[in-house]
């Protein structure tokens, strides 16, 4: 379970890449959206492992690293955390 919430976090880091590129700008609704949808009736470990992917996706572009959501592996990513 805890798996499948990170590979859906990065099927949705992929669409909002895609989104930006498409539209030029930050859609934060798109976020939020997501987070009600898609987490909502989920079990708490889908939670925790989607938000944990989006984290360290977070954390590791903060510190500069050039992500591309469709090589990234979300689930090595957060195996390391």
């Amino acid at each position: 379970m805890y798996q499948s919430g990170a590979l859906r976090a990065q099927r949705f880091l992929r669409i909002t890449q895609r989104s930006l590129h498409r539209h030029r700008k930050f859609q934060p609704a798109l976020l939020r959206e997501t987070l009600d949808y898609v987490l909502g009736a989920r079990p708490l470990e889908y939670r925790a492992g989607f938000l944990d992917a989006i984290g360290a996706y977070l954390l590791l572009a903060l510190e500069g690293c050039q992500l591309n959501p469709d090589t990234w592996d979300a689930l090595a990513a957060v195996e390391r955390r």
